[in-house]
């Protein structure tokens, strides 16, 4: 095995529903940015988990155990 580094693979994860589609990634980016407008820098997010439920077009979360929100998925 030779010392090179292994690269690592690129990933893309999407949710598809309904004739939608949305990123993961894009999903991460609403949730961070919904907490970021609600708290204006207070309180950093060190733990995030991110329920999804395309049924509803939402996407839930919980962030530092103590807050909880949610965001708009799969809309026009």
């Amino acid at each position: 095995m030779s010392d090179e580094k292994k690269k690592e693979a690129q990933k893309s994860i999407y949710l598809q529903y309904d004739g939608k589609e949305i990123s993961i990634d894009a999903v991460e980016k609403a949730v961070r940015e919904n907490y970021d407008s609600i708290k204006k820098g207070e309180d950093p997010p060190e733990d995030i988990r991110v329920y999804l439920k395309p049924e509803d077009r939402k996407a839930y979360y919980v962030i530092n155990s103590d807050f909880a929100g949610e965001v708009d998925l799969l809309v026009d």
